[in-house]
């Protein structure tokens, strides 16, 4: 409340008083001033009246100068009255009595003094016969003879006490009878103000969502016990639509969290059919792997070839929606790894080269003159490649003739920091307008009837979107129907002075073991068949002996219990009766208690979803190695490690 506001309750006592204060004042100045005049004529007047009264009294005293008379009259005088003193004078004006109260000295303080005449009547002894005592000329018009005067003085102070008698007994009257006022007027401004307070605080409560109906006052005016009604009124209301909102908000919370497990279990149904279908495929590129370095005619090298890459393409796909699913969720972990930016453009480029070329396409790099020597980069390096990858394989889908240009450009920032700026652009059929805003959208393609022209499943340009705006980019099209379109995206990366990263061997000599060396010996823990026998098949290829397991019980029996000494251990991480993790805790509390050197384990599994490195790594195992498994990644993985056995092809380099 501001310092002007004030409450209803003063502002009307303040209203009832101050016109109080103003009246009583008003009728005290005047009922007092009329008093304080009446007092003084009373006053006046009785003085006056004891003076006549007194005159025939002592008028034979005067004619006989009996002085003693005279004074026991005047001496009565004083005792039964206010008055100061009392002289009498005889005719010729002199001073034949005086009386005083007190110690009173006539003519030493304020007084009023009043005069009256002795008086005396002619004396008719006859016939129209008047005996005169004195000179005929003193007599009056009514024929009486003057003989002298009285006169009666009253003190100004008599005068003085009355008026303050007066003036005090006014105010106090005015002072209570104002107090009774404003005791009243108090009562009355409560009785007007304790309904508004209550409706106040009705409000205030109905502010709080305390909806009650405000407890109506019997004393109140008619117009508060209307607004007590109308609040009441509003109070239910509010307190209907409340429900009702409640309402509407549990539905929409139910309806938010079937929607939420909905999308959660759509999530897990693609990560975990993306884990199903790399089991098999593993086998099956594995195979095809290995049956590529058996000798073949053209012919079947080229069905294998097929076989192959379509096969690859089906693991691009589930390899998607994989990344989609992890997006969804917010589960996708970003690497920070160095690598050569334009090599990685450049790469990723020449992989779609041969489809361009099979199609009539000419596919071009570039990269503006700023472009330094030296990129060097940090970043995650496989999801920038999954973007130009996205959205070069969209061009190639949409154009049917002409060119796809990938245009680079680098745009410094700072000395650490700059803008990758990158166009990918085609002369394809463009995309129509009112398809644009829809391009980026989970599932959604531009043509989506039964008969569409282009296969995919419509996740490409949703996840390349998601993507970039995980790695803090934007992206943005432009098209001309009919003429092609353009996409463009910058992305931010660190620049490094250092080379890329490169996996790190173990050894300190040379990278592989001197040919007639024994073979090292690799224990494959699998429970797939299949893959058991891809693995096995792989590292043997690389030179090593190798032992299968088909569970991490078994697994843990042959390496603290059997006859033979490990030298690897790929280790799956989903089997049955005991796990990879707990196996490979087993190993490592095993090597602990008999103080053996660790083996190095590799965690082998279709589990690619995000915190499975960090898992792996928890439990004990040394690297982690996403299935399916190829040759050149594994031998890479496991030189990490140990030192690689030399194969015939090594000894012939």
């Amino acid at each position: 409340m501001s310092k002007r506001q004030r409450p209803l309750n003063r502002q009307l006592l303040l209203l009832g008083t101050v016109p109080a204060i103003l009246m009583f004042l008003v009728l005290l100045v005047f009922f007092t001033s009329a008093r304080l005049d009446d007092v003084r004529q009373d006053l006046f007047n009785t003085t006056q009246v004891i003076a006549d009264n007194l005159s025939p009294a002592v008028e034979y005293a005067v004619v006989s100068g009996n002085t003693s008379a005279l004074r026991q009259i005047l001496k009565r005088t004083i005792n039964r009255s206010d008055v100061a003193w009392i002289r009498v004078y005889d005719i010729n004006d002199s001073e034949v009595g005086v009386e005083t109260r007190g110690n009173i000295v006539p003519d030493s303080e304020d007084a009023y003094v009043f005069r009256s005449d002795i008086l005396q009547q002619p004396l008719e002894l006859e016939q129209n016969t008047q005996l005169d005592w004195f000179e005929p000329g003193l007599a009056t018009s009514s024929g009486a003879i003057r003989i002298g005067s009285v006169e009666v003085a009253v003190s100004g102070s008599r005068l003085t006490a009355q008026r303050q008698e007066i003036v005090f007994s006014s105010f106090a009257v005015a002072i209570s009878v104002l107090i009774i006022t404003l005791l009243i007027i108090n009562q009355i401004a409560n009785r007007i103000s304790r309904p508004i307070q209550d409706l106040t605080e009705n409000v205030k409560r109905m502010i709080d969502g305390k909806y009650e109906a405000p407890r109506k006052s019997s004393r109140a005016a008619a117009e508060i016990t209307e607004l007590e009604h109308n609040i009441g009124a509003l109070a239910y209301h509010l307190s209907q639509l409340r429900a009702s909102r409640e309402k509407t908000l549990a539905v929409s919370e139910q309806a938010r969290e079937r929607a939420e497990s909905a999308n959660n279990a759509k999530s897990e149904f693609l990560a975990m059919m993306s884990h199903e279908l790399r089991t098999p495929l593993n086998g099956v590129l594995g195979m095809l792997e290995l049956v590529a370095e058996e000798p073949m005619t053209d012919k079947q090298k080229d069905y294998m070839l097929t076989a192959r890459r379509a096969t690859e393409d089906l693991l691009t796909v589930i390899s998607d929606i994989l990344d989609f699913s992890r997006v969804e969720r917010g589960m996708l972990i970003l690497e920070h790894r160095t690598f050569d930016l334009r090599q990685l453009i450049e790469n990723c480029a020449a992989t779609y080269r041969h489809e361009c070329q099979a199609k009539g396409l000419e596919l071009s790099t570039r990269f503006t003159p700023n472009w330094p020597e030296n990129c060097t980069v940090r970043g995650d390096a496989m999801r920038l490649r999954q973007v130009v990858a996205g959205l070069i394989d969209n061009a190639i889908k949409f154009t049917d003739d002409g060119s796809i240009d990938v245009r680079s450009d680098w745009i410094v920032m700072d000395d650490n920091s700059f803008y990758l700026s990158c166009e990918v652009k085609d002369s394809g059929s463009g995309i129509p307008t009112e398809h644009i805003s829809g391009i980026f959208n989970s599932f959604e393609q531009v043509d989506s009837s039964s008969s569409r022209r282009y296969g995919g499943t419509g996740m490409g340009l949703a996840l390349v979107q998601r993507l970039i705006e995980l790695m803090g980019g934007h992206i943005r099209v432009e098209t001309d129907l009919g003429a092609g379109s353009s996409f463009f995206f910058e992305l931010p990366f660190e620049t490094v002075t250092c080379v890329p990263e490169a996996p790190h061997a173990v050894e300190t000599t040379a990278s592989t073991q001197q040919p007639g060396a024994p073979s090292p010996l690799a224990l494959v823990v699998e429970d797939n068949e299949v893959n058991q026998r891809v693995a096995c098949a792989l590292l043997r290829k690389l030179g090593f002996e190798t032992t299968s397991a088909s569970n991490g019980e078994i697994a843990v029996a042959m390496v603290t219990e059997g006859p033979h000494r490990y030298d690897l251990i790929l280790m799956d991480c989903q089997m049955p009766v005991m796990d990879g993790y707990e196996a490979t805790r087993c190993i490592r509390a095993w090597e602990a208690v008999d103080e053996r050197a660790p083996l190095p384990i590799i965690a082998l599994t279709a589990d690619a979803l995000p915190g499975t490195d960090h898992a792996c790594r928890s439990a004990g195992m040394n690297d982690y190695l996403a299935k399916p498994v190829r040759k050149e990644i594994l031998k890479g993985i496991i030189g990490r490690w140990l030192r690689l056995p030399a194969t015939p092809a090594d000894v012939t380099e």
